[in-house]
């Protein structure tokens, strides 16, 4: 059969010249661009956009994201259907031709069979359109359907018929959830009707969307959400998709919620008592965070308990101190676990805010997400990207609850990594150690030429074996006829573990014939007794210290020089 009168018979279905030619060209060329489309039918972008939209809106076309944009002919089966649907009014010369045409465009599809796997998703907009399509879910599901959306949606729903549909679900034995946000009364009268064939649940989130999940096999989402009461918004949007993937990743989601969401009878307590309800805001802002994080700790009672990666922005808002001290003054018992660095801002800052606060300094690997439990049942909880921050480009992931047994669970976490965190004291140690460290071969260069020895710091040196190792100090002889022998030396490593680091400096000290063995440490308290009592077996001597003179002084003191 000719393309002209395939091209006929379509207009016969009541679309336009140009439409039926975009679907015959798409069907035959697959998943082309506008500009594609534009120079196969010789006519300007604006115009294929606009019939592609209006394709798009029927059902005819599906979108396939990407750069170009690019559209697709649905199967001729679904598109005959939809066009059916949409034309009762023609549908017995529409049923003549359907036969024909179906079989016409299989036979020059090429790529109709490889479509079918390729379709994923379709667009949708205006809510009776969107709307329509949801009904359409929802009467072909067979077992469960989850709905997450606003109130004002359930009641513009409604008068769409929502509940009629809801009635036709529950007699095929469908189980449908639905979750939204419950703030007064008339909300729950309003859900009335729905109560009689679905379960409903409160979920606080202050979110203006829209998911419903049908049988685990297709999800709509809503990209834009107008909570009007108006079916003939046109300023919805909203994609439908089959993606394996995406459908379990929105089903983890609405599962998580609705384990912590509550009961209309709960509810209505809360409402009728006056209590708080029970609530969680999700968000991903970072002044959000910045405004809960303020706001938590505020209204804390008796306790606060902070774990934050650093002390700066934008971990912490930057009148942290001061909200500190407001809270400790109120009666507050602050304990505050963190990352504390070198920098010379956070050492200063440290010092404040142990007038307030018990404080203790925990690793980076412990120290990935950010929150704050307080004895009144809220929380706080943030996930900061890895990498360098910005206050103002940060992308972050927040949550905030009221819910106690939330509370209590980050407690628990709190107070396992409390026991486990390094004090203060000890870690301000550790800082001015490695930097004195870092310091000392300046000071200690000069000190060792005059005792007729090079330093070298972060030493390589091949031993017997063959092996190269690595010392953080040598000092050799600078006479020809002493230069073979060497001084060695390590510093306490960063994760503390002396006993490994003896061990390994022996061995090491061993393969390079090494004439005297050094281990640097900020002090002799940080070895146990079992560890001192190593480096003498082992020979090593023991250089404390936490300024650059003193250790390169007592380096010195120690050494003998033959």
């Amino acid at each position: 059969m000719a393309v002209e009168e395939i091209l006929s018979m379509l207009q016969t279905y009541g679309l336009t010249k140009i439409q039926a030619q975009i679907f015959i060209y798409l069907t035959r060329a697959g998943a082309s661009s506008i500009r594609d489309l534009s120079k196969a039918l010789k006519t300007n972008r604006m115009n294929i956009y606009r019939n592609l939209k209006r394709m798009e809106n029927i059902g005819l076309i599906n979108v396939l994201p990407g750069r170009p944009m690019k559209f697709s002919a649905v199967p001729a089966n679904i598109a005959l259907n939809t066009l059916l649907s949409a034309a009762r009014s023609r549908i017995l010369e529409m049923e003549s031709k359907y036969a024909t045409i179906l079989e016409s465009l299989s036979k020059i599809s090429s790529q109709q069979q490889e479509y079918v796997v390729e379709t994923k998703f379709r667009v949708h907009s205006g809510r009776r359109n969107i709307y329509a399509v949801m009904m359409q879910m929802l009467e072909n599901c067979e077992h469960e359907a989850y709905l997450l959306t606003t109130p004002n949606d359930l009641a513009c729903l409604s008068l769409y018929g929502f509940d009629e549909t809801l009635r036709r679900a529950k007699a095929k034995g469908v189980k449908v959830n639905i979750l939204t946000n419950i703030s007064d009364e008339k909300t729950v009268r309003m859900l009335g009707d729905y109560v009689r064939y679905a379960l409903i649940k409160h979920f606080d989130a202050q979110l203006k969307t829209r998911l419903l999940i049908v049988d685990d096999k297709s999800v709509f989402t809503s990209l834009t959400v107008d909570d009007s009461m108006s079916l003939d918004s046109e300023s919805e949007s909203g994609f439908w998709t089959d993606s394996p993937h995406y459908i379990h990743s929105v089903k983890t989601f609405f599962d998580v919620v609705w384990r912590n969401a509550q009961e209309i009878s709960t509810v209505l307590q809360y409402l009728r008592t006056g209590r708080r309800i029970e609530r969680i805001v999700t968000f991903s802002d970072i002044k959000e965070y910045s405004r809960y994080f303020s706001e938590v700790l505020n209204r804390a009672e008796g306790e606060a308990l902070i774990h934050v990666r650093r002390l700066r922005e934008p971990y912490v808002t930057r009148d942290f101190t001061r909200i500190l001290e407001k809270a400790s003054l109120r009666g507050v018992k602050i304990k505050l676990i963190a990352h504390l660095d070198e920098d010379p801002h956070v050492l200063r800052e440290i010092s404040s805010i142990l007038n307030f606060a018990e404080v203790k300094h925990v690793d980076f690997k412990h120290a990935e997400i950010n929150f704050v439990s307080t004895d009144t049942g809220e929380s706080l909880l943030c996930c900061f990207p890895l990498g360098p921050t910005s206050g103002r480009t940060v992308q972050i992931q927040g949550l905030w609850s009221s819910f106690i047994s939330f509370a209590q669970i980050l407690r628990a976490v709190f107070m396992e990594l409390w026991s486990k965190a390094t004090k203060p004291e000890v870690r301000l140690m550790e800082i001015k150690f490695r930097r004195a460290l870092k310091e000392m071969p300046k000071t200690l260069d000069p000190m060792a030429r005059e005792k007729g020895l090079i330093l070298e710091a972060s030493a390589m040196i091949r031993g017997m074996s063959g092996l190269e190792h690595r010392f953080d100090l040598a000092l050799k002889a600078k006479s020809s006829r002493e230069k073979e022998k060497v001084i060695v030396g390590d510093a306490l490593p960063e994760n503390g573990d002396a006993k490994a680091a003896l061990i390994s400096l022996y061995l090491k000290a061993m393969d390079v014939k090494a004439q005297q063995k050094l281990f640097i440490i900020p002090g002799e308290d940080v070895l146990s007794e079992d560890e001192k009592e190593l480096a003498i077996i082992y020979n090593i001597k023991l250089v404390d210290g936490v300024e650059p003179s003193e250790l390169s002084q007592k380096i010195l003191e120690k050494i003998k020089v033959d």
